[in-house]
This record gives C-alpha cells, sequence and structure tokens, in this order.
C-alpha cells in the first residue's frame, strides 16, 4: 500500500516538472521570438534611412530683375521636394521674415544633393 501511494506521489512530481519544463519552454521562446522581431524591425527601420544619404552645401546667388523667392527655391530644390519646404529654408538662412526680395540682391540658398 505505501508503494502504491509512493508512486502516485512519484509521479505528480514529475507531471508537474515536465509542466513546469514546458511553461519555461514557452516563455524562453517567446522572449527570444520577441526581442527577435524587434531587432529585425529596427534593422529595417534603420535600413529605410540609409537608403538616401544626402549633402547640403550653400551658394549665393544674385537675384536677377523679375526674378522670385519662389523661382529660386524651384531652380535649387532637390528632384521631389516640397518647394514650400525650400523657400522657407531659404527664409530662415537669410534670415527673412518675408518673401520679397529684389534685383541685386544677394541671398544664400541652402543646395541638397544625393552624395
Amino acid at each position: 500500500m505505501f508503494e502504491k501511494k509512493w508512486g502516485e506521489v512519484m509521479e505528480r512530481r514529475t507531471q508537474r516538472r515536465v509542466v513546469r519544463k514546458s511553461r519555461k519552454i514557452r516563455k524562453n521562446t517567446f522572449v527570444l521570438l520577441t526581442m527577435a522581431l524587434i531587432l529585425c524591425l529596427g534593422t529595417l527601420a534603420m535600413g529605410g534611412e540609409k537608403g538616401i544619404q544626402t549633402k547640403t552645401y550653400y551658394e549665393c546667388v544674385q537675384v536677377e530683375k523679375g526674378e522670385s523667392l519662389w523661382e529660386i527655391a524651384e531652380e535649387y530644390k532637390m528632384d521631389g521636394a516640397d518647394i514650400e519646404q525650400m523657400v522657407d529654408e531659404i527664409m530662415e538662412v537669410n534670415g527673412l521674415k518675408n518673401t520679397n526680395i529684389r534685383a541685386g540682391e544677394s541671398i544664400i540658398v541652402p543646395v541638397t544633393k544625393a552624395a
């Protein structure tokens, strides 16, 4: 009788160990997969930024008669860039409060090129 009871106790302990081990394996697998996913997403995000490398330099431009800041921005902006953003950058670099410019005036234009 004692041996039968002892056998049942040992069997329950073994079952509990198996269950604990199984839970631990599932938890570790989940953590590992989560970390791998985060690493992959981070790598993709960083790779997307590396795609286009640009270099910005500044050019001094003399304003011609009848020329507007918008026309200058259109001429010097990078392909696909927003013209309004380019106008804002030119205004910021030159400390302009509005888009009014005069013929003969020299302005600095940020020029961005793919490196």
